[in-house]
């Protein structure tokens, strides 16, 4: 509504490839109470679902927030497509903030992009609690309750866009207030009247990147439509790099969407998801940037925007940055320049592969 709201629940798609169907009557909203005898948390609910998860099976969790023009029901279907292409053994948490979701093949570029582009903006407040929010469930919890398994984010297109307005409420929400929220809510002041600090309000107080914490263990951000520059820029991704140990950056020249839709229609500029960061030198060495112009035919995607979840070679990429491999070690890839590569092109990668294997031979 405002950017501020947010529920938990779950939801099924039927996967197939790489497309993906909603599972009509799937939806289920977890239940929540605020008010009366007996409080319920929809986030709690969840939380502890995956928690447990996470714990028995083993199993990581993936966050994923969506891109321009995706209804609820695609969002959901591209977490699932990304969870079963990726052939990963993880949870998968979808972030689904409030996009327009054309019918059309083409989305219409005024109308429905400027209304992402402000639902996306809006919609940060929203990630911001559900961090916070996820904090404090993390913070009650006793040590032997911890699953420890990795959490990681993969954001999209206009979902970086988001991400960045989420990680500047992040900045400016004061530490420990999710904690207040909770407690006001539990345990109501002796003259019973609950009060709600301003966990629901837009935050006053200067930005601090003293309030942020490692949250995830790898953030992978693919075709973002955020400024080339954002990393150097306090105000937009900064300080993205203390939520997470690494964070990688796809992008490649191709990207009609960004290049044209983004950067030249709408006056935004040179667009991070499409020549990476502008200048690597004065950010975070905890950034790596990948170009992956040469590792599909872009005849097989006009917008050469969804590479990320329909192309083997940018899929084997992700999945080793997911893993934890170093990278400077995963293959398929040439070195472009500190803290740059580039995917090798689909004929070469055999070579490459190839030249691996004799080096490893005794």
């Amino acid at each position: 509504m405002d950017g501020t709201n947010i529920r938990f629940g779950s939801a099924q798609a039927e996967v197939e490839g790489t497309d993906a169907v909603f599972v009509p009557g799937s939806l289920s909203v977890a239940d929540e109470t605020l008010f009366g005898p007996e409080i319920r948390r929809g986030s709690r609910t969840i939380f502890e679902q995956l928690r447990e998860d996470m714990k028995v099976g083993g199993r990581p969790t993936l966050i994923v927030i969506h891109g321009f023009s995706n209804s609820f029901e695609n969002a959901i279907e591209r977490a699932a497509t990304i969870l079963t292409f990726y052939g990963l053994d993880a949870n998968v948490f979808a972030f689904t903030w409030p996009s327009v979701g054309s019918n059309l093949p083409i989305p219409l570029p005024y109308r429905d992009y400027f209304h992402d582009r402000g639902t996306a903006r809006a919609s940060g407040m929203a990630l911001a609690r559900t961090m916070r929010i996820l904090y404090d469930f993390i913070d009650g919890l006793p040590k032997d309750q911890f699953c420890r398994q990795p959490l990681h984010l993969i954001a999209h297109s206009m979902g970086v866009f988001a991400l960045r307005h989420g990680l500047q409420a992040l900045l400016e929400i004061p530490v420990g207030e999710a904690r207040e929220f909770a407690s006001a809510i539990d345990e109501p002041p002796a003259g019973g009247r609950r009060t709600f600090p301003a966990l629901f309000t837009v935050p006053t107080e200067g930005p601090d990147p003293n309030r942020l914490r490692r949250t995830f263990e790898q953030i992978v951000l693919a075709a973002g439509d955020e400024d080339e520059d954002a990393f150097e820029n306090p105000r937009e991704l900064q300080y993205l790099p203390r939520l997470a140990r690494r964070v990688t950056v796809y992008h490649t020249h191709r990207d009609w969407v960004l290049a044209t839709l983004s950067e030249k229609t709408k006056f935004n500029g040179p667009r991070l998801g499409v020549d990476g960061p502008e200048n690597m030198a004065p950010i975070s060495d905890k950034i790596t940037a990948v170009d992956v112009s040469d590792g599909f035919d872009p005849n097989d995607d006009s917008q050469s925007h969804q590479y990320y979840r329909l192309f083997g070679a940018v899929r084997d990429d992700i999945v080793a940055v997911l893993r934890g491999e170093r990278q400077d070690t995963i293959s398929n890839r040439d070195t472009a320049g500190p803290g740059r590569y580039r995917l090798v092109k689909a004929a070469a990668a055999q070579r490459v592969r190839s030249r691996a294997a004799s080096r490893r031979k005794p």
